[in-house]
């Protein structure tokens, strides 16, 4: 909280470091459009960097709620992040990339259990990703519209999403059908231990996950849409 304001994290994603010629291939990426919805439901947005593909959790702790934005590749930051908020009971918003990612934790997690790991769930994440090439999601074809997500015209990239009736996201919305608009090329095919599947496309993809009453992740992308302002209005609740 500051100035009686919460200040919700945006987490950014990144390229896979080290793959790169060059040094300053190495960095990570905001979309303004995450801040601009936080900004507008009256919050104040802040920029979570991590360092070296990791975030202090001093960092983390100078967050009232994150929003985990989407991209192109799910890095260990964003375990870590997600794990932090689980322990604290602080709300999380994962939008697209950020939907896949809390499938990608609650799987590293299960995992952890299993082989009774007790380091960093980045790490483990980390490990199953690189060296044992872990499969966590699908590819997915016909999410994938537009070749960009249109500045103005973002109609055409959307379709219907049905919401379990009772679930948190419908209770949010106040309804049980919605349109989302779609940018992605993978899903998930199974819900992970401790995820439960609250939406999904008339095709059943998976679009709406839910963990408690604080975690929610969509598939589609309700920061290019006026219509869902709801959902990033729940933060601040």
């Amino acid at each position: 909280m500051l100035n009686g304001q919460k200040v919700i994290g945006i987490v950014p994603f990144a390229p896979l470091f080290g793959k790169q010629e060059s040094r300053y291939d190495d960095k990570y990426f905001f979309t303004d459009t995450y801040g601009v919805r936080v900004q507008e439901a009256g919050m104040i947005p802040l920029g979570v960097l991590p360092v070296m593909e990791r975030i202090r959790s001093n960092v983390l702790e100078l967050c009232d709620a994150f929003v985990m934005q989407g991209g192109q590749a799910i890095s260990p930051f964003h375990m870590e992040v997600i794990d932090h908020a689980i322990r604290t009971g602080k709300k999380l918003l994962g939008i697209c990339l950020g939907c896949q990612a809390l499938q990608c934790y609650f799987q590293t997690r299960k995992e952890a259990e299993e082989r009774g790991f007790t380091g960093s769930i980045g790490d483990l994440y980390a490990q199953l990703k690189h060296e044992e090439k872990y499969i966590f999601l699908k590819e997915l074809d016909g999410h994938y519209p537009s070749p960009v997500l249109p500045r103005e015209g973002a109609e055409r990239t959307k379709h219907p999403v049905i919401l379990e009736e009772g679930s948190n996201l419908a209770k949010i919305l106040g309804k049980t059908r919605i349109m989302g608009a779609s940018f992605h090329h993978f899903c998930i095919g199974y819900p992970a231990p401790g995820l439960t599947v609250t939406g999904r496309a008339e095709d059943g993809t998976i679009e709406v996950v839910e963990s408690g009453e604080k975690i929610i992740g969509t598939q589609f992308h309700p920061d290019v849409d006026d219509e869902l302002h709801e959902i990033f209005d729940w933060l601040g609740k």
